[in-house]
């Protein structure tokens, strides 16, 4: 087999890969390069069928999309086959091309599959190749899935806090350096700028709870408080365990009162829930918004357009925050502090 060293290489770099952003544009680039599709694509879509995020890679290059595909229903309708199936599926376009859809993962919340436009069909041998690589993609995402979450939560883990945050930053970046472009246009007012917010979340009274009860019923509170966390933040918010009964929660808003405003409305499902064995929990929380280092207050000898928090991320990030929270702790238990950092 002529392409085996060319296999091998792109192998090589998929397996060398720990992080599951970077390992889904090289598994897309590797089914590119080895098969020379039109075009391939991942598709990540909830329990109904909805797709949520798309990121293709092609001809043109590699393209991420986070809007539905409604407009196109020979991939919603390749999309429901497969899934019906529960094996991969193989469908012919109106424009002529074949498309292929094979399943990759299954999560709570969403699922994850391959499509891929060829103008031929693929051969067996191809077709085997490609659930191979498929089956090596799902088995490190299981690897880097375990790695970066915390086994008791599920929620990420402490060690994927810096890259988060880093990426988060870089983000922020890029969102500032597209509205200073846009300063010409008197229209524009920074209060209409999406910005990234980090809260840092300390549940009051825990160590009373597990001295008391027990670490049993102390665990079970952490468990539980995860879960009204997916409940009240957007799936694209990130949430983090940070330890003990701290949690970090990286959520994007337009301004400081939607930033509050889902606080809130976390801080309010925790108070109406129910604990077993512990009745009323309640929680303090403080926030600063991530920005970037604009050119009037860039610090000495840092690059322009870098994180304000660079260098030292999590522990700048992190005491903003803090500072948001304590205060607030002594005052008033439910109350919360919102800083920007």
């Amino acid at each position: 087999m002529s392409s085996t060293p060319h296999l091998l290489d792109r192998l090589a770099t998929l397996t060398s890969i720990r992080d599951l952003e970077l390992l889904e544009f090289s598994l897309l680039k590797t089914v590119h390069e080895l098969f020379r599709p039109e075009q391939v694509t991942m598709i990540k879509y909830d329990e109904q069928g909805d797709v949520k995020f798309t990121i293709r890679y092609g001809h043109d290059g590699c393209h991420e999309s986070l809007k539905t595909k409604k407009d196109q229903p020979e991939l919603l309708s390749a999309i429901r086959m497969m899934r019906r199936l529960k094996s991969p599926y193989h469908s012919r376009l109106a424009n002529g091309n074949n498309l292929s859809a094979f399943p990759i993962l299954d999560f709570q919340s969403l699922s994850v599959c391959l499509m891929m436009e060829s103008r031929r069909p693929g051969a067996s041998n191809d077709i085997k190749l490609i659930q191979g690589l498929l089956q090596i993609y799902r088995n490190f995402c299981h690897l880097i899935e375990d790695a970066q979450r915390d086994q008791l939560t599920g929620l990420l883990n402490r060690k994927t806090f810096d890259e988060s945050i880093q990426r988060v930053i870089g983000m922020s970046s890029s969102l500032s350096t597209a509205y200073q472009n846009q300063q010409e246009d008197r229209r524009v007012h920074e209060e209409g700028e999406s910005s990234y917010w980090l809260g840092l979340i300390d549940i009051d009274n825990f160590k009373r709870i597990n001295d008391t009860l027990g670490h049993i019923y102390g665990d079970e509170v952490l468990l539980l408080m995860s879960q009204i966390m997916r409940d009240s933040f957007r799936e694209s918010d990130l949430l983090f365990r940070f330890g003990g009964e701290e949690f970090v929660v990286v959520t994007e808003n337009l301004d400081m009162q939607g930033a509050k405003t889902a606080f809130e409305r976390f801080r309010h499902k925790v108070e109406q829930f129910n604990f077993p064995q512990v009745g009323q929990v309640t929680i303090s929380f403080g926030a600063v918004k991530v920005t970037s280092v604009g050119p009037r207050r860039r610090p000495a000898g840092a690059a322009r357009g870098r994180g304000r928090v660079a260098g030292a991320p999590a522990g700048r990030a992190l005491q903003g925050a803090g500072r948001g929270l304590h205060g607030p702790q002594r005052a008033a238990r439910q109350r919360s502090g919102h800083r920007a950092l």
